[in-house]
């Protein structure tokens, strides 16, 4: 069907589109971290399907989906320009956001072209599933290239309500994308269809069929979080020493904090065997300093376990900093290292500094050297006093927003994955919220249990179906610690990865291909 859409509605007419693609975006913000009113996150991109799909032209589509884009990003992500502003000390915080949201928005104005293109072409159920196919491809392109920040994807909407997200073992969070543009597909094309009663019976049987759909895989996520996890157990302290990214303190001041923390945890009942830190919660380089050093093995060694920190250290080939989790064993070894490999942009790295004014730069107090990249996973194992081997999957910080980090820790062996972070840069509960969404998808993609250490919070462990088990206050000093399960097995997302992004693709093309042949078949005739 060509030059017609099967998403025609009086509604568009009542409510321009560009106010409607609006409303969409406002909408899909209100499912997020904070207000966090994730029911709504499978009625919000509903106003947009109407709105990019009744436009005259592409380039119509195009910028209601930048609209949209524009709607929900800048609410998400207000803190982007909190943080900014709070780091230089000037207001142009707030043109970096502008500027990211003004880069960003774009991936939702491209796919309501794609939208509005493949309207033309396909109808009924046909265009309902590659609608939803378009944006998990549009969801995995924001992972792509050096300025990235693929925040805020529409599945992590639904980490408070996880029976629905544990069907990521098998898709990855992509699936749960795709299941929720399933159902504001089917919504739109209800509502356009509902009073054309030759149609309506047609409409109404996908919106059923989607809810349908969606309803047998909550059954599946309930039975999936009956208690199931077996295996070894270890004893697991996150720490959280509450050290605020805009307070300076001594090394000496930051070394009180491990010792009288570590000291306490150590009291309970069972003694923890391993120590979680959090990123760049090190009172110093903790690989070539040699006080930090000994501060560290000293640590170890009095509390009899492993420990973890997050540590600048220097790389002597590159003259520069990595941002590294550091693991010393209980008999006080330096025993692995592992180098954050996807750094932030304009963070930890400069994307083509060379290209940068010298004044933007000062004004916006970039750092003089970019951190350096680290190369490939690197487990960080360990042997528990009964000798119980432990194999540590870290991931630091923004790693978590990326799906392939933590699967790469878990194909490779790790049986218990950690994640270090230090958040008091945000300025923002929101974003601390929206974060810890990322890390709980991490940990039902792969069925692994995750310690969560940050300077200030949100310091937690979750277990394998994305549940909490433990949780401090933020802003403050503290230790939990936990019996957690060390897992293996491989999940289907663990051993193929974002397969589901190139099912999307293949049925996209193989509805058009159909198409083509059709009128082919038809023209000889």
């Amino acid at each position: 069907m060509t030059g017609t859409t099967s998403f025609d509605s009086t509604l568009t007419r009542r409510f321009p589109g560009l106010r409607l693609a609006a409303l969409g975006g406002l909408l899909l913000f209100l499912a997020c971290p904070i207000p966090t009113l994730w029911l709504i996150a499978w009625v919000a991109v509903a106003p947009l399907i109407l709105s990019v799909t009744r436009a005259a032209r592409m380039r119509q589509a195009f910028w209601r989906g930048y609209i949209f884009g524009w709607c929900f990003l800048a609410p998400v992500w207000y803190w982007v320009g909190l943080t900014i502003v709070a780091w230089t000390h000037s207001p142009i915080g707030w043109l970096a956001w502008f500027g990211l949201t003004l880069i960003l928005a774009l991936f939702y104005g491209m796919w309501g072209a794609s939208a509005w293109w493949l309207s033309r072409r396909l109808t009924g159920g046909r265009l309902i599933i590659a609608l939803a196919a378009a944006w998990v491809i549009m969801e995995w392109a924001r992972t792509l290239g050096a300025i990235t920040m693929p925040w805020a994807q529409i599945s992590y909407t639904q980490y408070r309500f996880l029976p629905v997200l544990q069907f990521a073992d098998v898709t990855g969070a992509y699936g749960v994308s795709f299941l929720i543009m399933l159902v504001n597909g089917a919504l739109a094309d209800w509502y356009n269809k509902r009073g054309q009663k030759d149609l309506a019976t047609d409409s109404g049987r996908w919106l059923w069929a989607t809810l349908t759909l969606t309803g047998l895989l909550c059954l599946y996520g309930w039975a999936r979080m009956l208690p199931s996890d077996k295996g070894p157990m270890l004893n697991v302290a996150v720490m959280q020493g509450n050290f605020n990214a805009f307070v300076q303190q001594t090394p000496e001041q930051q070394m009180q904090v491990f010792t009288e923390m570590t000291a306490q945890a150590s009291q309970t009942n069972p003694k923890p065997e391993l120590y979680v830190w959090a990123e760049s919660s090190a009172p110093g380089d903790a690989v070539h300093d040699g006080n930090v050093q000994a501060f560290l093995r000293g640590l170890a060694l009095d509390s009899r376990a492993a420990v973890v920190v997050g540590s600048a250290v220097r790389d002597t080939k590159a003259h520069a900093r990595a941002n590294t989790a550091v693991l010393y064993g209980s008999d006080g070894r330096l025993s692995a290292l592992y180098n954050k490999r996807q750094l932030v942009p304009f963070g930890e790295f400069i994307p083509y500094r060379d290209l940068i004014p010298d004044s933007v730069s000062h004004a916006f107090d970039f750092p003089d050297d970019d951190v350096v990249q680290g190369k490939a996973a690197a487990l960080l194992p360990f042997a528990t006093a009964a000798g119980e081997q432990v194999k540590l999957g870290p991931f630091i910080c923004y790693e978590a927003m990326y799906p392939n980090y933590a699967r790469e820790m878990t194909a490779s062996g790790a049986n218990l994955l950690i994640t270090q972070s230090n958040d008091s840069w945000f300025q923002s509960r929101a974003a601390l919220e929206q974060h810890l969404a990322a890390v709980t998808l991490r940990a039902i993609e792969n069925r692994r249990e995750i310690a969560r250490s940050t300077t200030t919070g949100i310091t937690c462990m979750l277990d394998s179906k994305g549940q909490t088990i433990a949780r401090l206050p933020n802003d403050v000093k503290g230790w939990e610690t936990r019996r957690m399960h060390l897992l293996d097995g491989k999940t289907l997302y663990t051993r193929f990865g974002d397969w589901f992004v190139g099912f999307c693709a293949l049925l996209i093309l193989g509805m058009l291909y159909r198409i083509r042949t059709g009128r082919r078949t038809a023209g000889t005739e």
